[in-house]
């Protein structure tokens, strides 16, 4: 039986059973903490302010139907400004200081995986990390639950995509210098290699870096008829803004963390055109079904600021880790928890998105869709069929 994010907010809550679950760590008889550790200030500030808004709207609206099981949820958020160190000082503060039930939706593959052993270590479960790396799912982790498809199958996906339907053969890569880069890089390379295709030219940059014109001079020498991003929103709108100065027009497709209303915010006509993979379509006024509009009017009205996809993964992912919070039942520890998450099947999110977990299975999110950016809107394109 399918079940919605929704459904959380409208099931019969049961009064508590028994003390033993205010013994956990993070659980008392009327709440759960949850930390979040987010970029607050730092270069992806303005996706992190909007996610936080909209976790604070899905836990109300959880609260305000009184809680899970008779707790509310608190979520403590922390900045820690897209920053691996920073990401490392305040997950050990929620864990140590604030001591949190949970780990929800740490941000950033570089500065979430440099946290996640800490948490693990810690016993503390690891939910819905706002980063599709491969590493919150492979190798599997009994406290770890991955929310997004991984950015190397994104990217793997879309890359096969461009060669099947549009003949590319020429891939060069602009990467961000940590795990994502990597990662989507790898992919890249692994597709290409089925098709006896190769990566020509390949530039690395540093976390927050605004000046690629030396990334853009190497991979130009390729002669590429495909550049491919592995790059977050500010990065993205820059590198394209510099490829409208030069006059050069390869095919440019982002990884997952490139598709975000930054990037046209951002990069302005130089991102027409554009493509990237993505998860879900961005919440549109006028395009998305009503049930998507009337959340964007509803955090429209509660914040006096649009709604984003950034801000609809947060919302759902709130409602995600409080479905697997009521599976565990009125005595919440880490063990009934982890089994909740367990019992997630064809969980639909009101995105669209689609979560299965198992004991075996930590990736809760699998397959990509293909977007462009035309009139100034990323327009869905389709789904892509798997890239490895």
């Amino acid at each position: 039986m399918k079940r919605t994010i929704l459904a959380v907010a409208f099931a019969v809550m049961l009064p508590l059973a028994a003390p033993a679950g205010a013994q956990t760590q993070g659980v008392s008889n009327d709440e759960i903490t949850i930390g979040i550790p987010i970029d607050l200030s730092g270069p992806l500030a303005e996706v992190g302010r909007a996610g936080a808004n909209s976790a604070r709207m899905a836990a109300e609206e959880i609260n305000e139907k009184g809680g899970i099981h008779g707790r509310k949820l608190k979520l403590l958020f922390e900045d820690q400004q897209y920053d691996a160190k920073k990401g490392v000082l305040v997950t050990q503060k929620l864990l140590e200081q604030d001591k949190v039930f949970a780990i929800l939706m740490a941000t950033g593959t570089a500065p979430a995986a440099a946290a996640y052993p800490m948490v693990l270590k810690a016993g503390v479960p690891h939910v819905c990390p706002w980063t599709a790396g491969a590493l919150f799912s492979d190798p599997l982790e009994r406290l770890s639950f991955a929310c997004f498809p991984t950015n190397g199958g994104m990217a793997a996906a879309g890359a096969a995509h461009l060669v099947a339907t549009q003949g590319k053969k020429r891939f060069c890569v602009i990467y961000q210098d940590d795990d994502m880069g990597a990662e989507v890089k790898e992919a890249v390379g692994k597709v290409l290699a089925r098709s006896n295709l190769k990566i020509i030219e390949e530039a690395g940059y540093k976390r927050g870096a605004t000046d690629f014109s030396g990334q853009i001079a190497r991979v130009q020498r390729g002669d590429c008829d495909t550049l491919f991003l592995a790059a977050v929103p500010p990065a993205a709108a820059a590198i394209m803004q510099e490829l409208q100065r030069r006059a050069w027009k390869p095919t440019v497709i982002g990884a997952g963390p490139a598709f975000e209303d930054n990037t046209i915010k951002l990069g302005k006509d130089a991102v027409e055109g554009m493509f990237a993979v993505g998860v879900i379509a961005n919440p549109d006024p006028q395009n998305s079904p009503v049930p998507v509009q009337e959340w964007m009017k509803r955090y429209q009205a509660k914040f006096n600021s649009p709604a984003s996809l950034y801000g609809a993964y947060a919302y759902s992912f709130v409602y995600i880790m409080a479905e697997g919070i009521r599976n565990a039942g009125p005595n919440l520890t880490v063990d009934s928890f982890v089994k909740g998450m367990e019992q997630l099947q064809d969980y639909h999110t009101l995105f669209g998105s689609v979560l299965n977990f198992s004991p075996t299975n930590r990736l809760g999110a699998n397959g990509a869709k293909f977007f462009q950016v035309q009139g100034g809107r990323w327009i869905d394109k389709g789904d892509l069929a798997p890239g490895l």
